[in-house]
């Protein structure tokens, strides 16, 4: 499964003179916590989210002794509050990868850059998405695809995501092996196998 089959697109992006009360305005309003910052060809500059936007704009309340009180600067732009070291992915990654890259750094949301262009992002809830996806699609999804490839020769059952391939015609280990990367490429398959008893074929 790619990147491109699950990411979210078209990216909502926002510019470096975007005000930070508009790019606090669209996290609060699609429920994001990252939005990528573009110049004015597309092209990804950094990255606003819910920390940077709080960063400076909670004044001490009035009301309580706060001892030293000093005029705060409040950055008002975006582009004074970007990062810019960010991670990235390609739409031609795989999904599995980019959800372990996630996991380990702790990232809810990643851009995704082909050319140096924002194409979409990749969130935790687009990766739930996929996962939750019905059996029965999974199920006519898989089936389309082999049937091109092989015609009616596999029969599929899923069941929580699995896939399991059954045929009475003999099969060579390039053809499993074919069959079984053509249904782990479809959304929502968590892992697929060939049932026992499926002939194979001689000279394998």
């Amino acid at each position: 499964m790619r990147v491109r089959e699950v990411m979210s697109a078209p990216a909502v992006v926002v510019g470096c003179g975007a005000t930070v009360k508009e790019a606090s305005r669209l996290l609060d309003e699609r429920g994001f916590t990252m939005l990528p910052v573009v110049d004015d060809g597309g092209r990804l500059v950094g990255v606003v989210g819910e920390t940077d936007v709080l960063s400076d704009r909670l004044p001490p309340d009035p009301r309580l002794p706060v001892p030293d009180r000093r005029p705060r600067r409040v950055s008002r732009l975006v582009g004074d509050v970007v990062r810019r070291d960010v991670l990235t992915a390609s739409a031609r990654d795989d999904a599995g990868d980019l959800l372990i890259v996630m996991r380990e750094g702790g990232l809810r949301s990643i851009p995704v850059v082909d050319d140096g262009v924002v194409t979409g992002v990749v969130t935790w809830r687009d990766l739930i998405h996929a996962l939750a996806r019905p059996d029965a699609d999974i199920r006519a999804d898989v089936r389309r695809r082999l049937t091109l490839r092989f015609g009616d020769r596999w029969t599929v059952r899923v069941d929580d995501g699995e896939v399991v391939l059954r045929s009475d015609h003999p099969a060579d280990v390039p053809d499993r092996s074919l069959a079984i990367r053509i249904a782990e490429s479809v959304i929502g398959t968590t892992r697929c196998t060939i049932a026992a008893g499926v002939p194979l074929a001689i000279g394998t």
